[in-house]
């Protein structure tokens, strides 16, 4: 007993993993994997400094170039937390340079900590993954090594993420373009509010603007009557925002209720009816994928008498103020989705279909039972993933 209490003390911290066979490796690839084996966590700990600082390189490689944390999630958390630290970081600058540093950075640390959810940290180190997997067959041994160590060291579960260059990279490109398109939006209303005082006005009530289309059409046509070239643009900027909006929508980011339970059910009944079954226990197949589709277009159809549609408008009317008053991010591109709803009777959009997707999401992942108390799991009865299999 004595020799193995012995041995355990004498055991080393556990080194970095490195499991790739070595027939997929360059040979830099093989002399880092050395490397990094024979150096342990000392090696590790040694390079730190170095990995945390240069992995701000690695936001621009093809794994991340696309990647942003949740924008209307970082703004609020940052102003937050912003306002938390107000005090100090005005005592801080009083100091000095780096004191003010020091603070900024602590702040820093807590705001990426809140966006860093355990989904963007699973989708963190699945691009880490493969990054690594198309790295390992090339001569580049200090992008290897960035990788290697930096996979290593966000996957303690202590290390604080907002240290890292990478993830600081991500949340400024996440604040940037969203101050970037605050502008943009901010330009296109202060060129409104000028027309409108040149006009006569005198009090401008944008909650009353965004209810006279026709006003706003005359706005724009003066707007644009003499710069044909930056009408155009901004009709391309209008259209990729409402694209954007709507695939966003469709997936189940964006909080926007605008069906009954019993309506989101409905199709899923209808299906279930058809088929002898529910659509989740069918064979998946690209025929039933569309028929899936299919069979929500016509419930929305059908769900959409002239009564309910007039409801719905006034829904998505009301969310559209609520979204301007507090400049919630996709306030412009809810607005323009109104264009796609006037008239008596409803008609196929894209934006409906999108917002009934998008709950159907939302709602079948709140459907999804809890986990079961280890002391409770035996003969517990077992039941579907949620009700929109019945």
């Amino acid at each position: 007993m004595a020799r193995n209490r012995h041995k355990k003390n004498r055991a080393k911290a556990p080194s970095p993993a490195f499991q790739y066979p070595s027939s997929n490796l360059s040979p830099a690839a093989q002399i880092m994997a050395n490397r990094i084996s024979s150096g342990g966590v000392e090696y590790l700990m040694q390079n730190l400094i170095h990995i945390m600082t240069d992995s701000v390189k690695l936001a621009e490689e093809p794994e991340f170039i696309v990647l942003n944390l949740d924008s209307e999630k970082a703004v609020e958390t940052s102003q937050r937390w912003l306002k938390k630290y107000e005090k100090r970081l005005a005592a801080a600058q009083r100091k000095g340079a780096d004191e003010f540093h020091q603070v900024s950075d602590e702040m820093r640390i807590e705001i990426v900590a809140e966006l860093a959810t355990p989904a963007f940290r699973k989708d963190v180190d699945k691009r880490l993954q493969g990054m690594l997997d198309r790295l390992i067959a090339t001569e580049d041994l200090e992008k290897l090594k960035m990788v290697l160590l930096l996979k290593t060291s966000l996957g303690m579960k202590s290390f604080p993420w907002g240290l890292c260059g990478l993830i600081l990279a991500i949340y400024d490109r996440t604040m940037q373009q969203t101050i970037q398109a605050y502008e943009a939006e901010k330009g296109i209303y202060d060129a409104v509010v000028e027309a409108l005082q040149d006009d006569g006005e005198e009090k401008i009530d944008v909650i009353n603007l965004i209810e006279s289309p026709g006003k706003l059409e005359q706005i724009g046509n003066k707007l644009f009557a003499a710069k044909p070239g930056p009408r155009e643009r901004a009709e391309k900027q209008i259209w990729d925002m409402v694209d954007a909006f709507e695939e966003e929508l469709a997936e189940g980011k964006i909080t926007l209720d605008l069906f009954t339970e019993a309506e989101l059910l409905l199709p899923f009944q209808r299906l279930k009816s058809e088929i002898g079954e529910p659509f989740t226990q069918a064979q998946p197949s690209e025929e039933m994928g569309q028929r899936v589709f299919d069979t929500i277009v016509q419930t929305i159809n059908e769900i959409m008498t002239p009564e309910r549609f007039q409801r719905l408008r006034k829904d998505v009317q009301s969310t559209a103020k609520a979204w301007l008053s507090g400049r919630k991010k996709w306030a412009a591109a809810i607005q323009g989705e109104l264009a796609w709803l006037d008239g008596e009777q409803y008609e196929e959009n894209k934006f409906v279909l999108s917002a009934f997707l998008g709950q159907i999401t939302r709602f079948g992942k709140k459907q999804k039972p809890a986990p079961k108390r280890r002391s409770t799991a035996h003969g517990a009865n077992k039941s579907g993933a949620g009700k929109l299999t019945n």
